[in-house]
């Protein structure tokens, strides 16, 4: 289903066609702005705009990768997903319907639905209680399982994420765990709640290298089986490309490019995009002549933006060598094309269909 090779990160062999293409998101965000106020001293206040007018759409069957430097906004954005903030403005939509973050009864049936794996497994589970205490606790939470069915509920969870034979794991605590095991007691205990929205912060980052594809490939199975919608948080846009079937380009708190990984992969529109594929090399990647030649100067030359006082326009433009007046003035429309990419870029004709 997955491969790798020795010179880098591959495409999938074979990319399911999901019957989930047309349908409604499960989960979306329209058009939303984080923006935090940190308070310094002598009672001055500083806005940081983390996150600028940002759309994205998870659907059931799909894995959509969000790629950009840290600070560019990514895990500001999933974690509005999972209501830790309320946006600044724009909503947070579960089934079409607007979610804001709540208590109780309400709280409790979004979570059933949606689940995040948080970056640092160890950080995320209950250091002083065992595999068992931090299964238990989500099925008894969300009532997945009675006092007659719950022991055999978590033997079945740590099968689903290949931690076996189950019952070693049950009494260990997370000390006692590998780091990727302790991530697959995260996921097993994501899917304890029987979601349809899973939300992965940069899962595989604190991994060793050597347990990143087995969780990249977990992931992907659990996919397939659960139909579940998926959004994988990176920086690293090979691992993108070797999960997903989407990936969505983020700087400095603006959305700039996205559509299917391929055309991204192949066809880089916006020179940053260009920029994070030559940090990332990839001796299978082929990008075509025209865009080679296009961005053939563009290095890194810079670091992103203090997004307490951001430049004006295209965020991009300080470190972009193609900058025009426009883009130290104002912020591209999206220009979409015919293969279903689209891009926030000066070079190409604001809203223009290719």
């Amino acid at each position: 289903m997955l491969s790798d090779t020795d010179g880098g990160v591959q495409a999938r062999a074979e990319t399911p066609e999901p019957a989930s293409a047309g349908e409604p998101p499960v989960l979306e965000a329209v058009d939303v702005t984080m923006h935090f106020t940190v308070r310094g001293g002598l009672g001055r206040a500083t806005t940081v705009k983390a996150l600028e007018h940002a759309s994205l759409q998870l659907r059931r069957g799909r894995i959509v990768a969000l790629v950009g430097e840290s600070g560019s906004g990514k895990t500001t954005l999933a974690r509005l997903f999972a209501l830790v903030y309320t946006p600044t403005s724009g909503e947070i939509r579960l089934r079409g319907e607007r979610v804001l973050p709540g208590r109780g009864r309400a709280s409790r049936e979004y979570y059933s639905e949606v689940q995040m794996v948080f970056q640092d497994p160890f950080a995320s589970l209950n250091s002083m209680h065992s595999v068992r205490h931090n299964l238990k606790r989500a099925l008894r939470i969300h009532g997945r399982a009675g006092r007659d069915d719950i022991e055999e509920r978590m033997l079945e969870l740590l099968e689903r994420v290949s931690l076996t034979p189950t019952k070693d794991f049950m009494g260990k605590l997370p000390h006692e765990l590998s780091g990727g095991q302790r991530q697959r007691v995260a996921i097993a205990r994501a899917l304890a709640v029987g979601p349809k929205v899973i939300l992965g912060d940069e899962p595989i980052s604190m991994l060793d290298v050597s347990m990143r594809l087995d969780i990249l490939n977990l992931l992907a199975r659990l996919r397939e089986e659960e139909d579940l919608a998926l959004l994988y948080i990176t920086h690293d846009i090979a691992s993108a490309r070797y999960l997903a079937e989407e990936i969505h380009v983020m700087y400095a708190g603006q959305m700039v490019e996205g559509g299917p990984t391929e055309q991204i992969i192949q066809n880089p529109q916006h020179p940053y995009t260009r920029l994070l594929l030559g940090a990332s090399p990839d001796p299978a990647r082929t990008v075509k002549a025209g865009a080679a030649s296009v961005f053939a100067d563009v290095e890194d030359s810079g670091e992103p933006p203090n997004l307490a006082a951001p430049p004006q326009g295209c965020r991009f433009h300080p470190r972009c060598p193609l900058a025009t007046d426009e883009c130290r003035t104002s912020f591209p429309a999206r220009t979409e094309h015919a293969t279903g990419q689209w891009v926030h870029c000066w070079l190409y004709p604001p809203g223009a269909s290719t």
